[in-house]
């Protein structure tokens, strides 16, 4: 692709941008997916990791200060995953993670579990104050911490139950999405949305998208998703089994 293409389904403010930074105009030049369907590169975090996110600063400086929320909570990600971007093959090479992740560190285990309870308070407010359901989740419920084969175990087995048959916590999660999929943009805001499947590549994680898109939403309410992002820093996923079972795995 040009960047002339690339013009066509991009805000003229990005492309002058892109054609001012080599880096950029080198990344969306070889973006060959359809453009009228995604006009930026689903893994462009991925391109400018180690130190080079800073690049976008120009293009989320337009929206103000929220895009300058949005380049914090993407720069602590690089931060945060620094040490996992590569991996020393028994070969001598280098491989490179494809997705953004974190290490869980055993002295984070008080801090996990607060935010666990966070996030799980946060859910029962945002299904009891937006629509208006009873709580699905146990505020007091046992927190469980996963790591090495018990993790890997619990996932393949929390797949495999996911994928015959319904499941309350995967509803839920879908709940959070369609939720957050229905807000408006702040005025001004609105293309940032063509970010939306590279900030859902960061990790394959929905609700990690819409936590760094919150401040471009139209809301006055605090993000809802912060405790889950302490989470993912820290690296851990969440899952809830059952309403009183809530289970914390090492990426």
């Amino acid at each position: 692709m040009t960047i002339e293409e690339c013009r066509k389904y991009l805000p003229d403010g990005w492309t002058e941008i892109i054609q001012q930074d080599p880096l950029l105009m080198e990344i969306f030049e070889e973006h060959e997916y359809d453009l009228e369907k995604e006009a930026v590169p689903p893994f462009l975090f991925q391109a400018l990791r180690g130190g080079n996110l800073e690049r976008l600063r120009p293009i989320l400086s337009l929206y103000g200060q929220p895009g300058l929320e949005m380049l914090q909570g993407l720069l602590e990600i690089d931060e945060i995953s620094k040490d996992t971007a590569e991996v020393q093959l028994p070969d001598g090479q280098t491989a490179y993670a494809a997705y953004f992740f974190a290490r869980f560190s055993t002295d984070n285990r008080q801090a996990a579990e607060n935010a666990a309870r966070a996030h799980i308070k946060n859910i029962n407010r945002v299904f009891v104050e937006e629509f208006e359901e009873d709580a699905p989740l146990d505020e007091n419920a046992e927190i469980e911490i996963l790591s090495g084969q018990a993790g890997k175990d619990f996932i393949t087995e929390a797949n495999q139950n996911w994928a015959t048959e319904e499941n309350e916590a995967t509803e839920m999660e879908e709940d959070l999405r369609d939720w957050c999929c229905y807000m408006q943009h702040r005025e001004g805001c609105g293309d940032i949305a063509l970010m939306s499947e590279a900030l859902y590549h960061i990790s394959c994680d929905y609700l990690l998208s819409h936590y760094l898109q919150w401040s471009m939403y139209d809301t006055k309410q605090e993000n809802p998703f912060r405790p889950y992002f302490e989470l993912w820093k820290m690296g851990l996923q969440i899952y809830f089994p059952g309403r009183g079972r809530v289970v914390l795995v090492e990426y």
